[in-house]
């Protein structure tokens, strides 16, 4: 695709910064509510059994806004920041009413802040202040979760037939099923800090709301950003699109099933087990299939894909020019493919551990794997990793900016991993661990108490790696360097927008920017 120097790419790239401009800021308050709030919670919750602190309520409160903060900030807030970038341009829609974005954000964060403080001194202090703090948390969270729902379905309402756009078709269930799932978590939490008692959320309904977020929101979007956007970054053919409508309804009726066996929605404790077991059974299932897919096309990784190389004239120069292209990407961003990777395969964990709680509670049995060991193998195994993995590489995508180093890339590879087998081992492997002492400290809880600072300098490393790629650059920056930022941002748009790319034009030069173009329109034309 030719267009005048100084013209279109010009206007595109100016309309690109001023677009990412506005989700900017959703961005970087996930990472600081990350690294400030949940993660540092989460420190003290590991740190206090090893110091000697008493724990009472107020250690539950912490925990339960813990959670919260980790679900609807750091990694919510992330998510919903990229999507609102991400879906409008997979829809081939400007994003409705985007004025409107600066305003739900601080009602959002205001909420989210006044969890966190009121939540844990609500169970100290008997003062009206915190259970009024506690009750707005959750209006001002509710009303923003509902906006960001409404942005998002305005978005989709309009644009071009669902005919002429097969990506945005293909994961549009999983869209529509994550935004549905946030604004009823957002009621629900409403609900949840009303009947707070003594700043404690009833166990059940926590529970509840924790499912809605994590299992209803986060790990769709994430599955649907994997199959659409992962192809292109890491380099891989394309997500096969005729599974993800199946796959979906799996997931979805799983999910529904798992929500009603939530203790107490349901009149009948065992037909509540029932639902719930194989909710738990489906969901399971459907994340070991989406899993398998994903590590099937990483395997062959370093391969030209298929597609591509069918429209070269010069396969082989252009195999050429693909592996100095993974090479080069290896060495701007890191593992980054390694993340992505661990991360999928806490994820099949994650799958297989609810396959097996799901049978094993069909038939009468107890869960041989806890609940919460499943929930951390998909937050800060799969979720958490595949944030450190695929940010560096599509944030910067998204804003023509640059990380710090590909070394601390390298740094959340190992301390996400290390977090996620510390905090997860000490769930799953307790009993054995508590049989043994170090220094006169239980090994399961020397074990817990380390994988919170692990998981705090996780965030820290990835909080200082992306703040300059929220700032684009100048669009009149020159010189080698922005030129470089240019041709991403470029390519970028290519695919965002699914423009039209002569075949012809593309293969006329086997260069590095010839590649990224033809991929992206493979991925494109893929039905």
């Amino acid at each position: 695709m030719h267009t005048p120097s100084g013209s279109r790419p010009a206007q595109q790239n100016t309309a690109h910064h001023a677009s990412f401009k506005q989700v900017a800021p959703v961005l970087g308050a996930a990472l600081l509510i990350g690294t400030c709030g949940g993660f540092a919670l989460a420190t003290v919750l590991t740190l206090t059994p090893i110091l000697g602190f008493v724990t009472g309520p107020w250690w539950l409160a912490v925990a339960q806004a813990h959670g919260h903060l980790q679900l609807y900030g750091w990694a919510g807030l992330f998510v919903i920041g990229v999507a609102l970038h991400f879906v409008p341009r997979l829809r081939g829609n400007p994003l409705a009413l985007p004025r409107l974005v600066p305003w739900l954000l601080r009602a959002l964060v205001a909420g989210l802040l006044l969890r966190a403080l009121c939540q844990p001194l609500a169970t100290l202090s008997n003062a009206i202040a915190w259970r009024v703090g506690l009750i707005a948390s959750g209006v001002l969270e509710g009303a923003a979760l509902l906006g960001i729902a409404i942005l998002i379905a305005l978005t989709l309402k309009n644009g071009p037939k669902l005919a002429l756009r097969p990506a945005f078709r293909g994961v549009f269930p999983l869209i529509a099923g994550a935004f549905a799932a946030l604004t009823l978590a957002g009621l629900v939490n409403l609900l949840n800090v009303f009947l707070a008692d003594a700043g404690m959320v009833v166990s059940a309904d926590d529970a509840l709301n924790v499912t809605l977020g994590l299992f209803g929101f986060l790990v769709p979007m994430t599955l649907a950003m994997s199959a659409q956007a992962l192809p292109m970054y890491a380099g891989l053919d394309a997500f096969p699109r005729k599974a993800l409508w199946p796959l979906a309804s799996i997931y979805f009726v799983g999910f529904v099933l798992f929500c009603l066996g939530t203790p107490g929605l349901l009149p009948s404790t065992s037909l509540a087990s029932s639902i719930g077991s194989l909710g738990m059974l489906l969901v399971g299932m459907a994340i070991l299939m989406f899993i398998s897919v994903f590590l099937s096309l990483m395997q062959k990784r370093g391969r030209l894909p298929k597609r591509v190389a069918a429209l070269a004239p010069q396969p082989h120069a252009l195999a050429r020019s693909y592996r100095a292209k993974v090479a080069q990407e290896r060495s701007a961003f890191g593992p980054f493919v390694a993340l992505i990777a661990s991360a999928y395969l806490w994820a099949l964990l994650a799958g297989l551990f609810l396959v097996v709680d799901g049978i094993t509670l069909l038939v009468g049995g107890g869960p041989p794997f806890a609940l919460d060991a499943i929930r951390h193998s998909l937050a800060l195994g799969f979720i958490a990793l595949l944030i450190c993995g695929i940010a560096p590489r599509l944030i910067t995508g998204f804003s023509g900016g640059h990380i710090v180093s590909p070394r601390l890339v390298t740094a959340t590879l190992w301390l996400g991993n290390a977090a996620a087998l510390l905090r997860i081992g000490a769930i799953l492997a307790m009993s054995p661990l508590s049989s043994v002492s170090v220094v006169g400290v239980s090994l399961d809880a020397l074990v817990f108490g380390l994988s919170g600072p692990t998981g705090l300098a996780l965030a820290v490393c990835l909080t200082i790696n992306l703040w300059p790629a929220l700032r684009p650059p100048h669009p009149s920056g020159g010189g080698p360097q922005g030129d470089s930022r240019t041709e991403q941002r470029h390519t970028h748009l290519c695919w965002l927008h699914g423009a039209s790319v002569q075949k012809t034009g593309l293969l006329r030069s086997i260069d590095l920017a010839c590649l990224q173009r033809l991929m992206r329109y493979v991925y494109n034309r893929n039905a």
